[in-house]
């Protein structure tokens, strides 16, 4: 599954971004890099930063390992 990647200075801007109660957080990946879903870009609650989430880097996402 393909996700997007912020480097530092993008997670800076973007991370927390609020319209309404629509709210943008970065999680952690099992690879320990910060992630969100591909479908923020075409979420109408965030147009405004579009452009910026469309400069976000596309990688595969690694699942978190399972705690035995």
């Amino acid at each position: 599954m393909i996700v997007l990647h912020p480097n530092t200075e993008q997670y800076n801007d973007l991370d927390g971004y609020k319209n309404g109660n629509a709210l943008l957080k970065f999680v952690k990946d099992g690879s320990d890099r910060w992630i969100v879903g591909l479908n923020v870009l075409t979420d109408p609650n965030f147009l405004a930063i579009h452009d910026q989430l469309e400069q976000l880097e596309r990688i595969e996402y690694t699942p978190i390992p399972e705690e035995e």
